[in-house]
């Protein structure tokens, strides 16, 4: 059977989200995860905070899973957070995923177990059918009439739902809906039956292996009231043996929605164990590993006349980014926006650059940035006349060092004493104006612990500075590129 028989968005993803560009590390722990999933059927829940890059793992996950021969559903729960009747999104997803290999041609030997599987599928969209027969009914005499226009939207895939009554007394509906409950009730049964039931025969026809796994993600993201109610929906009605549901939320984002919905002291934790039989946590990761695993390249702008500075290897700005990132707890999400950032605003650079070289120093640049997305009150304050330090935080003392040094170099001051390196320097009769840099002997300072190539950087950077030829970025430059780099969400 082709793959995407059994894993309807495998064509579309795979070629993205497989391991090999996979930028977290996390191909073992993926394909553990894998065979955890699939040992048996149960409802794990995948834990992570926002950001932590729980969407791209679990679509590879999925990708994982589909070469693996099982039968896999994704569910962007959030993408239907609009609907009161999250049991019409699942039901419809998972009879698409069962109805695309039913399709397929069994071997002749085969034939009579076909032949069950699409009746049994008859019968489970049946069951499903009267069971959002039944919801609607509810939701009739509540009020909320939205659900049977969502109810018609998946008759293409559950087309037995009975028809709706159309009947305008509200006591009629309650009298009717009274009368189905049972009915309701028994159809709940025997749609975990008919799943299992399902799932075995397809393993015996396709030669697919079970459990089906459906894929849940955002439900944290979702109200309160739906997220509670598509977990309702997966332990009543597929919580059972041939179906896995592994579904991805911050959990402790999601217990405060269950707080919103019964109260700020219900224990959270003790009800959504009744929903979970595992949870599992989304390592953490490496993110000088992220980065490198990016491969983050400057040539582009290097060779086209952009300096940028201080001249150190790329392993160290590497070193020095991740220090930033995870020093000041930035999550993954936001390490892409600061860096996409970061290169827009040195495109924006070259597009703009004339004939002439323009000089960037990196380290403000992405401190600027940190600063941005950290909503840092200094990063409006900072100038000339009132040059504030950076709260950013560093995990050690040379690179929090350097980065004072940096911001000097995009600083202006008047003194009448003006350095040149090597002991030597200059005074004037008058204050002259300068890089705050050139008002101190430079000669002893250390970048990032290294004081062997200090002073060939400071001269490097000093000669730019007077270099009429030179487009010298101040520090109301970054401002001003920042600034506009904001409006990139």
């Amino acid at each position: 059977m082709d793959i995407s028989n059994h894993a309807r968005k495998y064509m579309e993803w795979e070629p993205k989200y497989n391991w090999e560009t996979c930028k977290t590390n996390r191909r073992e722990f993926g394909e553990f995860i894998a065979h955890f999933l699939t040992a048996d059927s149960r409802v794990i829940n995948l834990d992570g905070i926002y950001g932590s890059g729980k969407t791209e793992f679990i679509r590879r996950l999925y990708i994982e899973l589909a070469k693996r021969n099982h039968p896999v559903v994704y569910i962007d729960i959030w993408e239907s957070d609009f609907s009161t009747n999250p049991l019409a999104v699942i039901c419809s997803e998972l009879i698409q995923q069962i109805e695309f290999i039913l399709k397929e041609k069994s071997p002749n030997s085969e034939i009579k177990n076909e032949n069950k599987a699409t009746e049994t599928f008859n019968q489970l969209k049946a069951k499903l059918g009267t069971c959002l027969h039944y919801a609607t009914l509810a939701s009739l005499v509540s009020g909320d009439n939205s659900i049977s226009t969502e109810i018609s939207s998946v008759n293409a895939a559950i087309s037995a739902i009975p028809n709706l009554i159309t009947e305008s007394k509200s006591q009629k509906y309650v009298e009717t809906i009274q009368k189905n409950h049972v009915a309701a009730v028994q159809a709940m049964k025997d749609i975990k039956e008919y799943i299992t039931y399902i799932s075995e025969l397809i393993e015996v026809i396709y030669k697919l292996n079970t459990p089906i796994v459906i894929l849940i993600d955002e439900l944290d993201r979702c109200r309160p009231t739906y997220a509670i109610e598509t977990l309702e929906v997966i332990k009543h009605f597929f919580e059972t043996k041939g179906c896995t549901f592994l579904v991805a939320t911050n959990t402790e984002v999601l217990e405060h929605s269950v707080q919103a919905v019964y109260g700020s002291t219900f224990d959270a934790k003790h009800y959504l164990r009744r929903f979970f039989d595992r949870k599992v946590s989304l390592p953490p990761i490496s993110t000088v590993d992220y980065l490198k695993a990016k491969q983050l390249d400057f040539s582009k702008y290097t060779n086209s006349g952009i300096n940028l500075h201080p001249l150190i290897t790329m392993d160290i700005i590497i070193e020095v980014f991740a220090d930033l990132f995870e020093a000041n707890n930035i999550e993954l999400r936001g390490v892409e926006q600061i860096l996409n950032r970061f290169f827009t605003s040195l495109d924006y650079a070259l597009g703009i650059k004339e004939n002439s070289n323009t000089v960037i120093n990196t380290i403000v640049l992405i401190v600027g940035l940190i600063e941005q997305h950290l909503d840092k009150p200094e990063l409006s304050e900072r100038k000339n006349n009132n040059p504030l330090r950076t709260n950013i935080k560093t995990n050690y003392s040379q690179l929090s060092g350097t980065i004072d040094v940096m911001f000097n170099c995009v600083m202006t001051t008047e003194s009448k004493v003006k350095y040149k390196g090597h002991g030597h320097y200059r005074e004037h009769a008058y204050a002259q104006e300068m890089l705050t840099i050139e008002s101190y002997n430079f000669g002893d300072i250390e970048i990032l612990g290294y004081s062997r190539d200090s002073i060939t950087i400071f001269t490097e950077i000093i000669h730019q500075y007077n270099n009429p030829k030179c487009n010298y970025w101040l520090w109301e430059n970054y401002q001003r590129v920042i600034e506009l780099s904001g409006h990139i969400q």
